[in-house]
């Protein structure tokens, strides 16, 4: 006869959200505030609308990405992503409850963000 020592279960032994975690949620809200300024810098240095009353009344306009915007403009973009790549990398390693989760916003910021570089670089 075979005697069978179940493994009790593991006590979980952490009181609530750490230091990680914590900066998790710094990470995430940082790298989202870089986005929206970047979203705000794209306004500015994207070329001007083109209508036809501008046409017709041969008014000047900007059809080109503005110079000084658009460098700033991809180094905050690849902040996002380098903040984006950390982050997920950092809870990837974290995954390891069941309480754990996966923090998709990152994922969509990074998506969000690649997409918008890929964009500028075929336009510039």
């Amino acid at each position: 006869m075979t005697q069978q020592n179940p493994t009790p279960p593991r006590k979980n032994r952490r009181k609530g959200p750490d230091w990680i975690l914590h900066s998790l949620s710094i990470l995430s809200v940082t790298g989202w505030v870089t986005f929206v300024i970047a979203l705000g810098i794209t306004h500015f240095a994207k070329p001007e609308f083109n209508s036809g009353l501008v046409r017709y009344w041969g008014i000047k306009i900007r059809d080109y990405w503005h110079p000084e915007l658009t460098p700033q403009l991809m180094y905050l973009l690849w902040w996002c992503c380098g903040i984006s790549l950390l982050s997920l990398l950092v809870n990837r390693a974290r995954l390891r409850r069941a309480g754990d989760r996966m923090r998709y916003n990152v994922l969509v910021l990074l998506s969000m963000s690649a997409a918008l570089l890929t964009y500028l670089y075929q336009v510039i």
